[in-house]
């Protein structure tokens, strides 16, 4: 039986909104991710991928109207934590518990799942696979924020960089990064630029080796 779900957590039905899915072939599968909440200093945030985890991504920063655009190639164990999550969200028999907390801002999720459609809105939910999902895709525009700001200051600011280090790290402790093993040639090279401090090298040095399991 053709899977048409569409559950409503939190403030309104995906469907009232008239948001409907991304194209996709007869078994293909597609993964869109919407946020939005004025107040937070990401107010908007769209992510579409494709059965191969390729795709983009568009945020807005607060304060900065224009738009945020960059390309998305997810790692394989990354596509493949996806694909269980949207696994999860399909199988679900009915609208999980939920709690209204529109200060969290509104999520919503439009998947094709073995080729069947599923649409999801919430503001807040305790269901794990909900959670981790949005999660996961807003990471990836926290990821990407880091690695930006990282690059600008290793051209522009090097004195800015052991701060800069911080954050990822404390972005790390919090698993607000969609997927650290990215990172390791990032910090692998910050590591051996003798243009940064030694305390940035060194600081870049112990994330790489957190990443990679040596520590």
């Amino acid at each position: 039986m053709a899977l048409n779900l569409a559950l409503s957590v939190g403030l309104l039905l995906g469907w009232a909104l008239g948001w409907y899915l991304p194209a996709a072939g007869a078994q293909g599968e597609t993964y869109r991710y919407e946020f939005e909440q004025p107040n937070f200093l990401v107010t908007r945030i769209v992510i579409v991928l494709d059965a191969e985890g390729r795709g983009t991504l568009e945020y807005v920063e607060k304060d900065i109207p224009a738009p945020t655009r960059a390309p998305v190639t997810l790692r394989p164990e990354s596509l493949a934590r996806l694909r269980r999550l949207a696994e999860q969200v399909a199988s679900l028999p009915s609208a999980p518990p939920s709690e209204k907390h529109s200060n969290l801002g509104l999520s919503k999720l439009s998947l094709v799942v073995n080729g069947q459609p599923v649409t999801v809105a919430f503001t807040y939910t305790p269901h794990p696979a909900l959670l981790e999902l949005g999660q996961f895709f807003r990471g990836i525009v926290t990821q990407h924020q880091r690695v930006s700001q990282i690059e600008v200051a290793r051209r522009y600011q090097p004195l800015d960089m052991p701060k800069l280090l911080r954050d990822l790290e404390a972005d790390l402790n919090a698993r607000r990064i969609a997927e650290p093993a990215a990172l390791a040639d990032l910090l692998a090279s910050l590591a051996n630029d003798l243009r940064l401090s030694l305390i940035a090298r060194n600081h870049a040095k112990r994330l790489y080796a957190r990443i990679n399991g040596k520590t």
